[in-house]
């Protein structure tokens, strides 16, 4: 199904979740279904690539987060930061913002298309932590069980511990879904998550339906 064509202003959702919920999976499906999507980790990739941006974390967080070019070695990176809130905080003041405002104008330019989709949907791993969460109109959570998320993790590479002091400093799966306008659970085949996204989508073009 394709949400395009809607006169109305365009519907700004974002996309949370556990880490190794699937929300990169949930932004393929419905980047295929027609939906415009936008991942704030991809930002950041662009953000940390820029000088200015380099010299500031590389004084902050030291030479160790750069790699033999002197470019910003995203793991290193993260490993550094994630450490202690505190440190978090820091990277954080400096990203956030940053993105933010790349993400405002992503929104815009999809709003000025000549056809305007009827919803974008946006990545934000960390949008209640931030209180990013006021700039949508609604938040959808993806949700997995505390032992599926870390065994996914682990087969990506991730150590226990790793996941573990991630997991201290961003809030529950239980409290992302509590605070979520929409919850879509992940624990099975990708099938049945492509189901339920479908099913969520649905209830948006049965809701325009009835407003027209």
């Amino acid at each position: 199904m394709k949400f395009h064509g809607s006169k109305k202003r365009l519907i700004r959702i974002a996309l949370t979740g556990g880490i190794g919920a699937g929300k990169s999976l949930a932004l393929d499906l419905l980047k295929r279904k027609g939906v415009p999507v936008l991942q704030t980790d991809y930002l950041g990739h662009l953000i940390l690539k820029d000088k200015k941006i380099v010299e500031k974390l590389s004084r902050i967080f030291g030479k160790a987060i750069l790699d033999p070019r002197g470019r910003i070695d995203r793991k290193k990176l993260a490993r550094e930061a994630f450490q202690s809130s505190l440190k978090q905080k820091k990277l954080n003041k400096i990203m956030h913002p940053l993105v933010r405002k790349k993400v405002s104008e992503w929104i815009r330019s999809q709003g000025k298309k000549s056809s305007v989709p009827f919803l974008v949907v946006v990545e934000v791993p960390l949008i209640f932590e931030r209180g990013y969460y006021r700039f949508f109109d609604g938040v959808l959570s993806i949700s997995s069980f505390l032992k599926t998320r870390r065994e996914r993790l682990l087969k990506r590479g991730w150590t226990l511990d790793e996941i573990r002091r991630r997991e201290k400093l961003q809030w529950t799966q239980s409290r992302k879904n509590k605070k979520s306008d929409w919850v879509i659970f992940n624990n099975a085949a990708k099938n049945d998550l492509n189901y339920a996204i479908d099913r969520w989508l649905l209830g948006f073009e049965n809701s325009r339906s009835l407003n027209h």
